[in-house]
């Protein structure tokens, strides 16, 4: 039976995002922000949706913003009470004259001190001995850098030292240095280091009182009225004379949080970061998937229409503290969905799919679809459609090739994409909020569609709906479809369900889906030295 409400939930649900439905007209994107810097990128912290952006794509020396992946990889790998020590190496492979939190050759302090040090300091052979800490060189430690920046997205970057020595090979984009920067923020440890204004460092060989440190960012220091900010929540600084300044920020304001991103600016970085969050706050807003989605809420009236018992109703779910970004004109209803079955490394247990949301043709934020309770009976089949349909099908918006998962692309910057058009559509009722911590897929369908419903059920309908209209596409190469496959087969086994009842199924639905096109990232930047 509970094969049945699987099967008959997951088709209501591709049938709901099928059927057309009447919303707003989308509201425009707003645009009037500028900066002097050469690039710079606002980003919503929640979504990973780009606000703004100026050459995201182009790549420039980060300098000292390099030490944001490097603490993020330290906080993932160590614990804080480590003992770290430095060697030759790491105290005398910097620049002259860089940052230096006086550590000498020999010296040891914990892995927490080395981070403020770090962070705040800016100092350089902290950097090179966390690395040697955790990689036994820092050549070593540039291998991990670059995969970590490669998880996250990244795909401009090229990471060559923990501390962002000049090097031809070190260079970020905007965009990159974003989705860096927002994961570290996402690290509790690295939030408090980033937003403490004062903090004592032990003694060490040139320093047998100890020492004082506070943060190069002005912007968390009240004693800078200029750059000081109440709603930042920290940042890191950089500068070289081939980097310029260089900047990222943490600012928020209720449930509204964004990273700002600047790169090659000669003096303007503060300004142009001001610039940035005063755009971002005054234009848009966070909204909780939860509180206003018309798709997601309780299935069980849906199931007892159908005939199928309610007591099983928790399913599928998706994450209720998931959050979108839309202008402050916009409303819920004006945003379209589609779904995504190739999931990140990072995607949590049990996820099936990623339910991207769309206002126009700009993504505007994500959730994940996860399946609860499942059963691993043998006959259990989940429709092959839900298995292998890709999200052009299911929403209008989504039939832009360009649109992929919120973590592998942004929206092309540029002009174009900041005035994307929504698509035109009339008014709805207001939207109802939910309440609970996890909540289950609901479908809002019109009622004559549940009136037909009930008399297919009751002349003996299987529950099957045959109403998906796949647009093909070009089929990927085998080797790519079947890690697909494999990965999906073990996110489903995760869940309950193994790889022996998910080879059943595919024999069961012996269903081709279409593979959705992906097309090469447009505007990569250029490489600068």
């Amino acid at each position: 039976m509970k094969r049945k409400i699987i099967s008959m939930l997951l088709s209501l649900l591709l049938m709901a995002w099928l059927c057309p439905s009447t919303v707003l007209a989308s509201a425009d994107w707003p645009d009037n922000v500028s900066i002097e810097s050469d690039a710079g990128i606002i980003m919503d912290a929640n979504s990973g949706a780009v606000i703004y952006g100026k050459n995201i794509h182009a790549t420039y020396a980060p300098a000292s913003i390099t030490k944001v992946l490097t603490a993020l990889i330290v906080l993932e790998r160590c614990s804080m009470d480590e003992t770290v020590t430095f060697s030759q190496n790491a105290v005398y492979n910097v620049e002259s004259n860089s940052s230096s939190a006086g550590y000498d050759t020999g010296d040891t302090a914990s892995v927490k001190d080395c981070l403020y040090a770090l962070l705040l300091k800016s100092a350089n052979e902290a950097a090179n001995a966390l690395a040697e800490h955790i990689s036994g060189t820092t050549e070593e430690f540039a291998v991990l850098m670059n995969e970590k920046a490669a998880e996250l997205g990244c795909q401009d970057s090229h990471f060559s030292n923990p501390s962002g020595l000049n090097d031809e090979n070190h260079y970020v984009s905007a965009y990159d240095m974003a989705l860096i920067t927002k994961a570290a923020f996402e690290n509790a440890d690295f939030s408090k280091i980033v937003a403490t204004t004062y903090y004592e460092l032990p003694p060490n060989k040139k320093n047998p009182e100890g020492q004082g440190i506070s943060p190069g960012n002005k912007m968390i220091k009240k004693n800078w009225p200029d750059q000081y900010r109440p709603d930042v929540i920290g940042g890191k600084t950089g500068y070289t004379s081939i980097a310029l300044n260089t900047l990222v920020i943490g600012a928020q304001q209720g449930d509204t949080k964004f990273v700002t991103v600047i790169l090659h600016s000669s003096g303007t970085q503060y300004s142009d970061t001001k610039a940035l969050l005063n755009f971002g706050f005054n234009n848009f807003k966070a909204v909780r998937i939860a509180d206003y989605d018309k798709t997601f809420s309780t299935i069980g009236d849906d199931l007892k229409i159908s005939g199928l018992p309610t007591s099983e109703k928790q399913v599928l779910t998706i994450d209720p503290d998931s959050k979108i970004i839309l202008p402050v004109t916009a409303d819920f209803s004006e945003t379209t969905v589609s779904l995504d079955y190739t999931l990140p490394a990072g995607a949590p247990s049990g996820a099936i799919a990623c339910v991207n949301y769309l206002l126009g043709e700009r993504t505007v934020g994500h959730a994940y679809l996860t399946l609860k309770d499942a059963v691993s009976d043998a006959g259990l089949a989940l429709p092959q459609a839900l298995l292998e349909v890709q999200p052009s099908a299911l929403a209008p918006a989504a039939e832009n090739p360009d649109i992929s998962h919120p973590e592998d692309k942004e929206p092309a910057p540029g002009p174009s994409a900041r005035n994307a058009d929504g698509a035109a559509q009339p008014p709805e009722s207001e939207p109802s909020k939910q309440d609970g911590n996890k909540f289950s897929i609901s479908l809002k369908i019109p009622s004559l569609f549940w009136k037909i419903l009930a008399v297919v059920v009751v002349a003996g309908g299987s529950g099957t709906f045959a109403v998906l209209v796949f647009k093909r596409r070009r089929a990927q190469e085998e080797a790519a479809l079947l890690e697909r496959r494999r990965r999906r087969a073990e996110r489903l086994k995760e869940t309950g369900i193994s790889e022996a009842d998910f080879d059943l199924m595919m024999q069961q639905k012996r269903i081709s889906s279409p593979e959705r096109e992906r097309k090469a990232p447009a505007g990569k930047g250029r490489k600068r030295k």
